[in-house]
């Protein structure tokens, strides 16, 4: 039994050291998620409580950018299904590779999951619960702690300074396309025309056209990409 746990805990532990270099990327995002949820005028403890209940990543940005933006509640929570709806496949992947594991375990890694975790995880050879846990909490933490310096440094900052954290949404999707589009010609026409799509539905459809020519661009996904690229493992 102590050798089990011994082992459970080296495992978890090797696996927050593979975390190490998604922190780099998330303390920062974090400082920026919360300069525009302060600027949305969210309180401090609204900003960290979000990044400890729902951490979304961008589905966080994109909230507090339509709480800026004055939209609804029932748009802010409709775009955000839709745009994490990738998380229901990812934690499914984790779930089928992982070796057994408890039912609060499983809840508590499908939290956690989000596209750096993921992607760590699915590259790792160990298929053990407990080296996605430290990947993945170690991830979590380093966002919540970038929320948290966020919002007690950017009343210290200039002004210039805490709205340059607002492009941290953009360069977050750049981060992810810029892979994609240069794997496949097919991923960059549609990312073009969603991204068309949605700035001519803005003018009609003000904040609802995120989730319309996201729907949109996922259906022309569906006749644009192809499936054997899509089941080669590169997308």
């Amino acid at each position: 039994m102590e050798s089990f746990i011994i082992s459970r805990k080296s495992k978890f532990i090797d696996g927050a050291k593979k975390a190490i270099p998604i922190t780099f990327g998330y303390i920062p995002m974090g400082i920026g998620y919360a300069a525009i949820a302060i600027k949305a005028g969210m309180t401090p403890l609204q900003t960290v409580s979000m990044s400890f209940l729902v951490y979304a990543g961008a589905g966080q940005i994109i909230a507090a950018s339509m709480v800026l933006g004055g939209a609804s509640v029932i748009a802010i929570v409709l775009t955000n299904f839709v745009v994490n709806l990738r998380y229901f496949v990812m934690s499914t992947c984790v779930l089928n590779k992982v070796e057994k594991s408890s039912l609060p375990l499983n809840i508590l890694s499908a939290h956690l999951t989000v596209d750096e975790s993921f992607a760590m995880f699915s590259l790792s050879e160990d298929s053990s619960i407990w080296i996605y846990l430290g990947i993945a909490l170690t991830a979590w933490l380093s966002w919540c702690l970038g929320a948290g310096i966020g919002v007690v440094i950017l009343d210290m900052l200039p002004v210039i300074v805490t709205n340059s954290f607002n492009i941290s949404l953009y360069a977050l999707f750049v981060a992810i396309l810029i892979p994609a589009i240069k794997e496949s010609k097919q991923i960059a026409l549609l990312v073009a025309v969603t991204a068309v799509l949605n700035v001519v539905l803005s003018q009609f459809l003000g904040n609802w056209s995120l989730i319309v020519s996201t729907l949109l661009g996922a259906a022309a996904g569906m006749h644009i990409v192809d499936d054997g690229y899509l089941l080669s493992g590169d997308a």
